[in-house]
C-alpha cells in the first residue's frame, strides 16, 4: 500500500497540470488506478481551488468513496462546489453510517433536502443512526447486514445473501435470529460455504454470540475488538433484536479518533485542534489557557516556597543546582505512568478491578528508578560540592520525589476514571504541577531539617 501511495504521489504535479489545462480524459484515465483513499490524499494535498475540480470529475461510486475520506478543509470545499442533485446520488451509494456522518455535518435544511430524495428505506435508517449518539455503538454502526431465521437452510441463506447484496460491501458473517427476531448465533461466511445446502443454519451457527448493545461507548465497542479478534459486531436494542453492525474499519477509525483525542487532552489541547486547524485564533487560545494558567500558578507557588526557605537554608544555592533535576524527574516518571495508565485503561488491560495490582507495580518501578537517580544524584552533590548533607538530601528528596510521582501517575487517572471523567485531563500540567510542589517540599524540608540536626550536633 506504501508503494501505491508513493506512485500517487508522483503525479501530483502532473495532476495539477492536467487540471489547469482542462484536460479531463487524462486525468480521469491517470487516477483510474489509484485506490480511492490514495485519490483522497492526493485532493488533500492539491490547492484549494483544484480539489474541487478533482473531485467533480469522480463518478459517484468513486466519489462516495472519497468524500469521506477528504480531511475537513478539503470536504467542505468540495461540498461547497457540488450541485444539490450529485450530492444527494452520493450519499445514496454510501454505506449508511458514512452517510449518517455526512448528513450530520450538514446544515440542517441541506439534511432534510437530501433524506427526502435518497431512498426512502435508507432515509429511515439514516434518520434511526443519528438518534445515537456520536460516539457509540449506535453512532458508529451500519444498517445493512445479512441475518437469517436459525430454522432456514444454508440454501436459504445464500439466497438471502443474493437478496441483500445491494449496498454490502463486505460480509464476513451473517447473524442468525429466532422467530421473534432476536439475535441467538452467528455463521461465519467460511462455514456457511462449506456446509450442505439442506444444512439448517442452527446446527452450523456459533451460539456464543459477541455483540454491543447500541447505547454503549465506542471505546468499549474497540476493546471489544481487540478482545476477541473481531472483524464485524452484531448491535442489539434491550431485547436482542438486531439493528446494525460494526466492521472492523470502522474500528480502526475509533481507535484512531480516540488516541488523537487523548494525546491533544494530555497535551492541553482541544481535540478539535490539530496540525491543520483552521478555526478562529481566539478559540484556540481558549483551549489552551486553562492548562497554562494551571501551570503558571502552579509554578509560582513552587517559587514561593523557594522564598520561604531562604531564610532556613545558608546553602540555598548549591541545594538550587538539583532543583530543576529533582522536578523533572518526579514530572516525567509520573507522566510516563499516567500515559501506561491511560493507555491501558483504553484498551482494557486495566480496569478498577485489578487496581491493586497495578499500583503496587507502578510503585515497586518508582523506588527501583528513585534508588538509582537517587543514588547518583546524591553521589554528584557530594563530588561536588564536598558536602555529605547535600549528598544525603539530593539523596532522599530524589528517592522520595520519583516514588511519589509513579504512584500519583497511578492515583489520579483512576480517580478521574472511577468520577467518570475522561482520565487522559489528569495529565500534563497537572501531574506535572502536582509532583513539582511536592517534590519542591520533600527536598527543602529534608534539607532544613537535616542543616539543623548537623548544626546542633
Amino acid at each position: 500500500m506504501a508503494e501505491i501511495i508513493n506512485e500517487a504521489f508522483k503525479y501530483r504535479e502532473l495532476l495539477e497540470e492536467l487540471i489547469d489545462k482542462g484536460q479531463e480524459i487524462k486525468i480521469l484515465t491517470l487516477i483510474a488506478k489509484f485506490h480511492p483513499d490514495d485519490i483522497a490524499d492526493l485532493i488533500d494535498a492539491l490547492e484549494e481551488e483544484k480539489k474541487a475540480k478533482l473531485f467533480r470529475l469522480l463518478d459517484v461510486e468513486t466519489a462516495s468513496d472519497v468524500l469521506m475520506g477528504l480531511d475537513d478543509i478539503s470536504r467542505e470545499l468540495v461540498l461547497e462546489d457540488i450541485s444539490p442533485e450529485k450530492l444527494t446520488e452520493i450519499v445514496d451509494d454510501m454505506p449508511t453510517d458514512d452517510a449518517a456522518d455526512l448528513i450530520a455535518d450538514l446544515p440542517e435544511e441541506q439534511a432534510q433536502e437530501i433524506l427526502s430524495h435518497i431512498d426512502q428505506e435508507k432515509s429511515e435508517d439514516v434518520q434511526m443512526l443519528l438518534e445515537y449518539p456520536e460516539e457509540s455503538a449506535g453512532g458508529i454502526m451500519q444498517t445493512e447486514l445479512v441475518s437469517i431465521n436459525q430454522h432456514n437452510t444454508v440454501k436459504d441463506a445464500v439466497e438471502q445473501i443474493r437478496e441483500d447484496s445491494e449496498g454490502l460491501e463486505d460480509l464476513h458473517n451473517l447473524f442468525a435470529t429466532n422467530d421473534d427476531g432476536q439475535l441467538v448465533g452467528v455463521v461465519p461466511l467460511r462455514k456457511l460455504i462449506l456446509a450442505k445446502e439442506c444444512t439448517q443454519v442452527e446446527t452450523i451457527m456459533e451460539r456464543q454470540v459477541i455483540y454491543a448493545t447500541a447505547d454503549q461507548d465506542q471505546e468499549e465497542v474497540a476493546s471489544m475488538f481487540k478482545k476477541y479478534d473481531l472483524i464485524s459486531l452484531p448491535v442489539v436494542d434491550a431485547e436482542k433484536h438486531i439493528l446494525g453492525r460494526i466492521t472492523v474499519d470502522d474500528i480502526m477509525d475509533v481507535i484512531e479518533e480516540e488516541d488523537s483525542e487523548d494525546i491533544f487532552r494530555m497535551a492541553g489541547i482541544s481535540e478539535e485542534e490539530d496540525v491543520v486547524y483552521s478555526g478562529p485564533t481566539m478559540k484556540v487560545c481558549m483551549t489552551r489557557l486553562p492548562w497554562l494558567i494551571f501551570n503558571f500558578f502552579g509554578t509560582l507557588i513552587t517559587g514561593y516556597f523557594l522564598w520561604l526557605y531562604q531564610s532556613k537554608l545558608p546553602n540555598l544555592l548549591a541545594l538550587l543546582a538539583f532543583v530543576p533535576v529533582i522536578m523533572a524527574m518526579s514530572g516525567n516518571i509520573g507522566v510516563q505512568s499516567t500515559s501506561i495508565i491511560i493507555r491501558g485503561l483504553a484498551i482494557g488491560k486495566i480496569d478498577l478491578l485489578n487496581v491493586r495490582k497495578t499500583f503496587i507495580k507502578e510503585c515497586i518501578v518508582g523506588l527501583i528508578i528513585g534508588l538509582v537517580c537517587g543514588t547518583v544524584g546524591g553521589l554528584i552533590g557530594l563530588l561536588w560540592h564536598h558536602s555529605i548533607i547535600l549528598g544525603i538530601v539530593v539523596f532522599f528528596a530524589m528517592f522520595f520525589a520519583i516514588t511519589f510521582g509513579a504512584a500519583m501517575g497511578v492515583i489520579v487517572p483512576l480517580f478521574f476514571r472511577k468520577i467518570k471523567i475522561d482520565p487522559a485531563v489528569a495529565s500534563g500540567a497537572l501531574i506535572t504541577t502536582a509532583n513539582d510542589l511536592v517534590a519542591i517540599n520533600i527536598y527543602f524540608l529534608l534539607a532544613a531539617l537535616l542543616t539543623k540536626m548537623f548544626a546542633g550536633a
